[in-house]
């Protein structure tokens, strides 16, 4: 089905499948289901909500940032050559 229906277009879908197999569309999913689809959604219901994990501490800045980024950027610059 596609998935931007009306009701009016559920209806029809539901009138052209019990035409079309002979019985309802709900008998049909409920050969499928082990229990009837109504206690499916009831259960479904009642089991409890997936637990978020809680997020990860971002690390609080680095007070002596700029002298380790001097420190850093000294020990990559490039050498000087000596003239010989």
């Amino acid at each position: 089905m596609p998935a931007d229906l009306t009701p009016y277009d559920t209806d029809l879908y539901a009138a052209l499948i019990a035409e079309r197999y002979g019985r309802p569309l709900a008998d049909i999913l409920q050969e499928a289901a082990p229990r009837p689809v109504q206690e499916l959604l009831k259960e479904q219901r009642r089991r409890p909500a997936k637990t978020r994990r809680p997020p990860t501490p971002i690390p609080s800045p680095d007070p002596n940032a700029a002298e380790h980024c001097a420190i850093a950027y000294a020990a990559t610059a490039p050498r000087r050559r000596r003239n010989t």
